[in-house]
């Protein structure tokens, strides 16, 4: 430790009540008087450490500032995909809404049976409702016919190309068909649409529920 020493014997000034100033006189480890050349070396130590010190403190301060600046960067880049996902989780629990609509729209003969102005007012909702969600980035996907791909798409089963056949004549019948009349070039595709997939902003977020033509 540094220790000083006030030294009133020797009195170098008075003040001007004629009272002794006192002295300040920088003492070594022994306790011993130091000279001037020791007194100054042990001072430029002591700035040494003091400057050592403070450049640990700056950068310490400076690494801080920088983490805390890019933290501040990275949110500002979060915070529009905070604002989208919210509207995505949003979004999924109205698509309940869209499946109900287009399940009571898959049975043709019933929804055709319903009284036409009423059925037009629906139809004009579910499709602005529809509209909506494509402004928003949602997509819709998968009809009968497109091509299957399981990146966009789920298996629920299969339908066969081409139909059994129980008797001779219908044999025949199906034989003397031109291939455009059976479904053997349909293979791999979409045959049944049992829930529509969407997409938000590119990405699917709901594979679309098919049952796919095949030949086995």
């Amino acid at each position: 430790m540094k220790e000083e020493k006030i030294i009133e014997e020797n009195i170098l000034n008075t003040d001007v009540d004629n009272e002794p100033i006192a002295e300040f006189v920088e003492l070594g480890d022994d306790g011993e008087e130091m000279d001037s050349n020791s007194t100054v070396k042990k001072l430029r130590e002591k700035v040494k450490k003091l400057e050592a010190e403070k450049a640990e403190y700056l950068n310490s301060w400076q690494r801080a500032l920088a983490d805390y600046k890019n933290r501040e960067m990275s949110i500002a880049k979060e915070r529009p995909e905070w604002g989208k996902m919210a509207i995505r989780d949003f979004a999924e629990d109205l698509l309940i809404v869209m499946d109900t609509y287009d399940a009571a729209k898959s049975n043709v003969a019933v929804w055709e049976a319903v009284d036409a102005n009423w059925r037009a007012g629906i139809e004009y909702i579910f499709n602005t409702f529809e509209s909506k969600l494509k402004e928003q980035g949602f997509e819709k996907f998968g009809a009968i016919g497109d091509k299957f791909d399981p990146n966009i798409h789920e298996g629920l089963g299969t339908v066969p190309t081409v139909a059994a056949v129980s008797s001779s004549s219908e044999t025949k019948e199906t034989e003397s068909k031109s291939p455009e009349d059976s479904n053997a070039d349909k293979e791999n595709t979409i045959a049944q649409l049992i829930m529509s997939g969407y997409k938000y902003n590119g990405k699917v977020i709901r594979p679309a529920k098919v049952k796919v033509y095949s030949a086995t």
